[in-house]
């Protein structure tokens, strides 16, 4: 006997609905029962046939089962439609791999006749062998995560790396101020460690919710490759989605690392009010987040080498061959010097920033190269320092751009410049050292009250050149304009009568 006979009413033979327990044992639909005792006008059991005095009572736990039953049978009948072609209402037993979907055989034989098929078991196996795999990537990943074995936890070790060395530096630094600038140095290491808690709390950060977003995905996937084919083909798609999305790595930046220049770049200058006579101001600070691995950068931030072996602790976020300062140029007149001494290799400038561009002058041995043409030149004396000079200027047709300026900082002699620099952007300057040269070393520059003043009226004076220029352009017109028209003293008139008698 099956379970939907063992389900079904006796008297109408159909799965009960509201069953009611007799006295004798026996259940029937309330309907059913009350029809029944109505019409033979006894309150009798069908089945027995043993009177019941009592009302019967609700069967719960054959209503419970009946429901259940039923319900199971809609969804066997849903899948049972769902597993059949729309079109032709076959069972699908073939999958299309061009397509991607399950068919039937007079599908195979229409629109996918030329189509490379397979069966749907094998299509499954094969899915489901994918999908495994893609799991254990995933797993690897979070075992990774975990292990503190990822860019992630490295990163998170370098900053703990960068906190150490600038902490010491930072020591350093203020017992050369004495102790009176005890306070000053305690709340920049306050400082330095509160960056210290932000920066590496997002990284953990980061890390534990990749931990969470990988553990549930793996979990979801896994509960959703037990579904039937249908449903885990429909979904394979999404569920690798998923596992690809999870398995990608955020993209950290160089500030996602301490901010080296705010803690160490022109700390002295800093205190200049108090300690101006012993404290030497650097236009720039060299920004060690920008350094590759083969060049070091000096504590204070001011000189960078070449190295020979690539430094312990490398910076695993840099992004170019080159270290930036840490400052950018607009508008204006902006200067900064580099000591080159007797190295032979090297190139200073600046670049544009975000966009890559390149403004600088190289050395390779006796020859001098402008990195933004193709003009090489030597020099009779090279320059021990190298100044770089940013300023605006305003070409003939009155635009404005702005030129790059090399000089050699002890003689103020300038040999090279490029012109035609766009405006919109910072400039950021760099520096190159050559391999196994000497250092490159941003000098001091002098500090006075009227350094900012001074800038501002260079560039007063550039604004009013134009002016000038614009005054000579107009008296050069107007005086063509009278030589052109009285020559000899004969007026337009005269000239006129002359052509006329010419004829």
């Amino acid at each position: 006997m099956s379970l939907e006979d063992e389900l079904s009413c006796p008297v109408c033979t159909e799965v009960f609905s509201q069953p009611v327990l007799l006295s004798c044992g026996h259940s029937y639909c309330h309907q059913c029962i009350t029809d029944h005792w109505s019409a033979s006008g006894s309150r009798s059991c069908p089945v027995c046939r043993q009177l019941s005095p009592q009302e019967p009572i609700s069967n719960l736990g054959l209503r419970n089962a009946c429901e259940t039953y039923l319900k199971e049978r809609r969804s066997e009948k849903q899948r049972d439609e769902e597993w059949k072609c729309h079109i032709h209402g076959e069972k699908l037993q073939l999958f299309c791999k061009i397509d991607d979907m399950p068919i039937c055989s007079q599908c195979k034989k229409g629109a996918h006749r030329y189509h490379n098929t397979q069966t749907l078991q094998q299509s499954v196996k094969q899915r489901k062998g994918k999908l495994k795999a893609a799991l254990c990537s995933a797993e690897k990943t979070l075992s990774s995560l975990k292990n503190g074995a990822t860019q992630d936890a490295e990163v998170s070790r370098y900053i703990q790396f960068q906190t150490l060395q600038t902490e010491r530096m930072l020591k350093e630094e203020f017992k050369k101020l004495h102790q009176f600038l005890k306070k000053e140095e305690e709340g920049r290491i306050a400082a330095l460690n509160r960056e210290e808690k932000d920066k590496r709390g997002r990284i953990d950060g980061i890390i534990q919710g990749r931990i969470r977003s990988l553990s549930d995905m793996i979990r979801e996937v896994e509960e959703e490759i037990k579904d039937n084919d249908i449903d885990f083909l429909q979904n394979y798609t999404s569920m690798m989605s998923r596992i690809e999305c999870a398995l990608l790595e955020p993209m950290l930046c160089s500030e996602s690392l301490i901010d080296v220049p705010k803690h160490l770049g022109n700390l002295k200058y800093k205190v200049w009010k108090n300690m101006k006579d012993v404290c030497s101001y650097y236009p720039l600070a060299l920004n060690p987040n920008t350094a590759p691995p083969c060049f070091s950068v000096s504590d204070d931030l001011t000189s960078v080498t070449s190295c020979v072996q690539q430094r312990e602790n490398p910076n695993p976020l840099y992004r170019n061959c080159m270290v930036l300062g840490n400052v950018g140029y607009g508008d204006g007149v902006h200067t900064f010097t580099i000591e080159v001494g007797n190295s032979r290799h090297w190139t200073v400038g600046v670049c544009l920033e975000l966009l890559g561009l390149v403004y600088g002058l190289k050395r390779d041995g006796d020859m001098y190269h402008i990195l933004t043409s193709q003009i090489m030149f030597k020099m009779n004396a090279n320059p021990k320092a190298m100044r770089v000079m940013v300023e605006d200027y305003y070409d003939l047709w009155f635009r404005r751009w702005r030129k790059v300026s090399f000089f050699d900082a002890k003689t103020d002699y300038h040999f090279a410049e490029i012109s035609r620099v766009p405006l919109g952007r910072r400039l950021l300057p760099f520096v190159i050292p050559g391999e196994r040269a000497g250092p490159l070393r941003v000098l001091p520059a002098e500090v006075t009250l009227t350094h900012e003043q001074t800038d501002q009226k260079l560039f007063f004076i550039q604004r009013y050149r134009i002016c000038f220029l614009f005054c000579f352009g107009f008296v050069m017109v107007c005086f063509l304009y009278y030589f052109g028209y009285f020559d000899n003293g004969n007026t337009m008139s005269d000239r006129a009568n002359e052509s006329v008698s010419y004829f």
